[in-house]
């Protein structure tokens, strides 16, 4: 619909309008009556258009402030909500840390001997040699000797107590 405030009064006096006169002047009016006539009923039609735009333009402004409101009060929200994971995300480092998505390996994992893993886990010093290629070529040298026939495990019995059994027959 277009703006009513821009409409502009028609001409009832012109040739166009001669068969809406008419039926006036066959009322026994003059033309002058039936002119007036026709732009009264046509200032009151726009008029009442007027009135029912500028309360659809209301409406439509009231509606365009409702949205900017709830978009903007949704803003602040995501805002919020971001600054709150980040504080989470500093907090708790090692809860959002990245979980690399990489297969299992398909060779055993070689770890340092246990001599070296002790040392290490009692803040002691190590020497550098345990984590060389030679190093840990040896730790799982002697980690094949830990499983020979020869050695013993701890085992209970059914008796309740312990005894030295061979690797070979557990």
């Amino acid at each position: 619909m277009d703006d009513p405030n821009l409409a502009v009064a028609l001409d009832f006096a012109a040739l166009e309008f001669l068969e809406v006169c008419q039926h006036f002047l066959d009322a026994g009016r003059l033309e002058q009556q039936a002119i007036d006539a026709l732009t009264h009923v046509w200032a009151c039609n726009s008029d009442r258009d007027k009135v029912t735009w500028a309360r659809r333009q209301q409406e439509h402004l009231q509606a365009l402030e409702e949205t900017c409101q709830r978009e903007e009060l949704l803003r602040q929200q995501h805002e919020e909500e971001a600054q709150l994971l980040c504080e989470e995300c500093k907090k708790n480092k090692a809860k959002f840390a990245p979980i690399p998505d990489i297969g299992v390996a398909a060779e055993p994992i070689i770890l340092p001997s246990q001599v070296a893993i002790c040392k290490l886990q009692q803040h002691k010093f190590c020497k550098l040699w345990y984590f060389t290629n030679q190093g840990l070529k040896e730790a799982s040298f002697n980690l094949s000797y830990a499983l020979d026939n020869d050695t013993l495990a701890i085992l209970p019995s059914a008796d309740g107590s312990t005894t030295l059994v061979p690797t070979s027959v557990t």
